[in-house]
């Protein structure tokens, strides 16, 4: 993960952001302006990056009348860049796209920082199968080595923490219904 942080430090971010598009879902083609929605970058910034990747050899231009696709071109030049541009899916981003499945859950809230071996997870909800929750982080203790240490509550009991000052300091919002 450190090498992702040195990349993005080195190279602008919007071009890492067009190139993940593109390594991470190799089969699909995209429009001009699917690439910039889906990555969250102004079209006319695309287009320039697109145009530089085109001329890298790194994507193909599929013309089909009037309109044009872009796809990653598959070659040595491309699995250069995957090498060391790919990322995981992270754990917690897992975590999170799997809890999401539990009925019941309105948030998720990562609570402080995220440190490299252990996450603080608050899930606001009603009615929660907190068997599910249990059995979801045992799983990712078992496979990664991490741990999540969540507290399942409903809305008003964080609300009524939160004014007494329990859950003061970093909260990040990971998940919202």
């Amino acid at each position: 993960m450190e090498e992702i942080n040195i990349l993005e430090g080195l190279f602008d971010s919007k071009i890492l952001k067009v190139i993940r598009l593109f390594l991470n879902e190799k089969d699909n083609q995209f429009y001009l302006r699917e690439i910039s929605n889906k990555v969250n970058v102004p079209v006319a910034t695309t287009f320039r990056i697109v145009k530089k990747l085109l001329k890298l050899g790194l994507i193909q231009e599929i013309r089909i009348k009037k309109f044009k696709l872009y796809k990653i071109k598959e070659g040595s030049n491309t699995k250069f860049l995957e090498s060391f541009i790919r990322e995981e899916k992270r754990i917690l981003d897992q975590f999170v796209d799997r809890i999401k499945n539990i009925s019941g859950i309105n948030s998720v809230i990562l609570h402080g920082k995220e440190k490299k071996d252990r996450v603080n997870i608050l899930i606001i909800g009603e009615n929660i199968d907190s068997n599910s929750i249990k059995q979801l982080c045992a799983d990712i203790k078992e496979k990664y080595n991490f741990t999540i240490s969540s507290l399942t509550l409903t809305e008003d009991q964080f609300k009524q923490m939160s004014s007494m000052g329990l859950y003061s300091g970093e909260k990040k919002t990971l998940f919202k219904k």
